[in-house]
């Protein structure tokens, strides 16, 4: 093989890889989701009132459901690229829109709370679950795209 057979087919491989990665989502959206419903369960069944029994049993069920999305995720993965291919920038994106799903949250939850509404944090988690909804997609192709500018880049 010489030098241009290699440099074509090294392409080939960049493309087919690039393809690849921009297939599919970084992370799957239905994950981040669960994660979220994970969160808001789990605020309901710690609201002020709440029988203790329901409180762990609830809570032993969310367990068990957020443990069967890790081993779904897990089992379902079909690629993951590498770390070292993902740029800073999409672990700074990934840290920011993890940040403002926290961040709008924990803002509703105390203004509601102030407001003396029932159930205060339970409804700022459904907001932060339909956040994650409504943005997720975005961010997970956003950071497939910057994985596949690095692929392109010859990373």
């Amino acid at each position: 093989m010489n030098a241009d057979e290699a440099a074509r087919s090294l392409a080939t491989i960049r493309d087919t890889q690039t393809r690849a990665v921009r297939s599919q989502p970084w992370f799957p959206t239905w994950y981040a989701i669960g994660v979220s419903l994970f969160v808001t369960g789990m605020q309901i069944v710690t609201e002020p009132g709440v029988p203790g029994p329901l409180t762990g049993g609830v809570a032993v069920l969310l367990c068990a459901a957020l443990g069967a999305m890790v081993a779904v995720l897990v089992k379902t993965r079909r690629m993951t690229a590498h770390r070292s291919l993902l740029p800073r920038g999409g672990f700074a994106v990934l840290g920011a829109w993890l940040a403002a799903c926290f961040a709008l949250c924990l803002i509703l939850a105390l203004r509601w709370h102030a407001d003396e509404i029932a159930y205060a944090r339970t409804y700022a988690a459904l907001v932060m679950t339909a956040f994650v909804a409504a943005t997720g997609p975005l961010v997970s192709r956003g950071i497939s795209r910057m994985i596949a500018r690095k692929i392109e880049k010859g990373a």
